[in-house]
């Protein structure tokens, strides 16, 4: 009877425990949230608490101009915790930097700031960037695959352990 509280009370804790919150963070970014840039080429650099994992196209950094539209970045390009990609702007206004990374548990994560650009020296922006070729949607699409792969065998594991201890009734024999 024992056995079967402390099986129930760790089931219990397995399905009701919160879920992992260890994701890396971003640490630094340049141009810093809400900073005012001079047009030009302009280095977007984001760095992270961990490593993060390269897996071909599972990195973007996407800078939107005032206007709406995306701004030509080069791909994003990794280095140990270090996300970067290069832009050239000319048009003074708001401009969006939104980024997508795997972090080093390999969950996707990712976040959005702004900064100002002005543009005081007349700076016209030469087309030497060629932009990214990566389609993007531009909606983050979540990836629950591998939570609902957790929590199903979770499921499978609380009901064998449960049929496995669960008081046997003695065989009579008539």
């Amino acid at each position: 009877m024992k056995l079967n509280l402390i099986s129930l009370g760790l089931l219990v804790s397995l399905l009701t425990g919160p879920a992992a919150l260890a994701h890396d963070d971003v640490i630094d970014q340049i141009p810093a949230p809400g900073s005012q840039v001079e047009a030009g080429q302009i280095d977007i650099k984001l760095d992270f608490s961990n490593e993060l994992l390269d897996l071909g196209s599972g990195a973007e950094i996407i800078v939107t101009a005032p206007d709406g539209n995306p701004a030509p970045a080069t791909c994003a390009e990794l280095n140990g915790t270090l996300a970067s990609a290069k832009t050239e702007l000319d048009q003074a206004g708001t401009y969006t930097v939104a980024w997508r990374v795997v972090s080093s548990d390999g969950h996707p994560i990712e976040g959005s700031y702004t900064f100002e650009l002005l543009n005081g020296s007349g700076y016209v922006a030469s087309g030497v960037i060629a932009p990214c070729l990566i389609a993007t949607s531009g909606q983050p699409q979540e990836d629950s695959t591998n939570y609902w792969l957790l929590f199903g065998s979770l499921g499978l594991a609380a009901v064998g352990l449960l049929l496995y201890l669960r008081p046997r009734k003695p065989r009579s024999s008539n």
